[in-house]
């Protein structure tokens, strides 16, 4: 067992109290069996399939794996970060997380919305049916494990039926004190209801770290969710996050990650339909420098007929940076008239970035309509050359044709505003490469 799993196993023995006075009996025995589960199976490492190209275990053995301490003073918001200003154009409920613990005195929460942090909610009927939703346990049994044992902070938010956000709900994660913070993230719509969720996840002054965080979904019949994240976690942090969505009849899930920092981030996306008609759009823009590593991991699973899926997901890679892509679309026995899609294109803009693509089909229905490719390039030298003969500088040029390959993963973001903002941060990386570079 590596010394990471062993400091995580000895955390929670020392909390094991604390935590099973914060929930219902029920959950202190899934803590139990979730952490006797993690000391059987250790974290995940380079021989596990899934984590071939990352090996997790290895690379928590640097971090600060202790809990961060608890911080209740005040906390300056990061407005002067890109990522979390870009927002600012949207007349948005700004909502914020300090270590992964909700500060209500910093969040504007919205009235007549079921919204509380994650210790008010697992009381409530609705959430064990998530936390034991079975989606795709087996490929993420060591995390979501972990997570399960030792998860503290987080939110929950429950739309009855039909109703509607007026307005998005800006969760702004703040990462201040070094050490580990395990987060679960409770989000349940009935039928025919919406939200918009915009995510900002930053240092706030920390800079070793290890960001652990699980959201669940469930999407009631006609609901609707768009997710908009932004990871920009210190060159230090570790950032995992896990999604696990479950999809019925006629539901819609929009979900779009773009990942800037952290030394390591693996953002692992589970979707599952439930019911027919549903649709689910899993996307993703990753932009690297240095040694950063990043590790996109999607798995969609089509159990009934007559739904959609849709995933892509653009990289950028300078210097020494490592990138991951490894999804796969599962079309069971009698899901008829699935229409699945994956892709995965790269951009490496160093000799010494490297790229991992594994893209997969599981196909067990014969009437469906399913693809999945991936590319690896440089950037295309006739087109540079052409931009540099009508006049445009070397740096303006390998700007448009970068932000022309991300744009792409842009478009699939429902809203305008918040496409425009990611545009934003996508130039100021190109900026700031370019000058750490010259």
């Amino acid at each position: 067992m590596s010394e990471a799993a062993k400091t995580f196993i000895e955390t929670y023995q020392h909390q094991r109290d604390a935590l099973a006075a914060a929930g219902p009996d029920w959950l202190r025995a899934a803590r139990d069996a979730a952490m006797d589960a993690f000391a059987q199976a250790g974290l995940p490492h380079r021989r596990m399939e899934d984590w071939r190209y990352t090996d997790l275990a290895r690379l928590l053995e640097k971090a600060t794996l202790t809990p961060v301490p608890l911080h209740s003073g005040s906390v300056a918001l990061p407005a002067d970060r890109h990522s979390f200003s870009m927002f600012n154009a949207i007349d948005r409920h700004v909502i914020v997380f300090v270590d992964g613990l909700l500060r209500a005195d910093l969040s504007d929460i919205p009235s007549g919305v079921s919204f509380a942090p994650l210790g008010d909610v697992l009381g409530a009927g609705w959430t064990k049916a998530l936390i034991e939703a079975p989606v795709n346990k087996a490929q993420a049994t060591n995390v979501l494990a972990l997570n399960l044992g030792l998860m503290s902070g987080g939110f929950g938010l429950h739309l009855a039926v039909g109703q509607k956000l007026a307005k998005p709900l800006h969760l702004v994660h703040l990462a201040l004190g070094d050490g580990a913070s395990h987060s679960r993230n409770l989000i349940r719509l009935d039928d025919g209801a919406e939200a918009t969720i915009y995510e900002t996840c930053v240092s706030a002054g920390a800079t070793n770290y290890f960001a652990d965080a699980v959201t669940n979904v469930s999407l009631g019949e006609g609901a609707r969710l768009t997710l908009v994240k932004v990871q920009d976690e210190a060159a230090g942090g570790i950032h995992l996050a896990t999604l696990s969505a479950q999809l019925y009849a006629r539901s819609y899930l929009s979900a779009f990650t773009m990942t800037l920092g952290a030394g390591l981030s693996r953002c692992q996306n589970f979707v599952r339909f439930e019911g027919e008609g549903a649709e689910a759009h899993v996307n993703g823009a990753t932009a690297l420098r240095g040694r950063q590593q990043g590790d996109q991991f999607c798995v969609t699973d089509h159990a009934v007929p007559h739904c959609t899926s849709a995933t892509l997901f653009r990289t950028v890679l300078d210097d020494a940076a490592t990138g991951v892509f490894q999804g796969k679309v599962i079309v069971r026995p009698h899901a008829q008239k699935t229409d699945g899609r994956q892709m995965s294109n790269a951009l490496i803009l160093s000799r010494d970035a490297a790229m991992n693509a594994k893209p997969e089909l599981e196909i067990y229905a014969d009437d469906v309509q399913c693809a999945h490719g991936s590319t690896i390039g440089e950037l295309n030298r006739e087109a540079l050359f052409y931009l540099r003969s009508r006049g445009i500088d070397e740096q303006s040029a390998r700007q448009l044709l970068i932000s022309a390959f991300l744009d792409e993963a842009f478009e699939t973001v429902p809203d305008e505003a918040a496409r425009e903002g990611l545009r934003g941060l996508a130039a100021d990386w190109f900026r700031l490469s370019e000058k750490e570079s010259a």
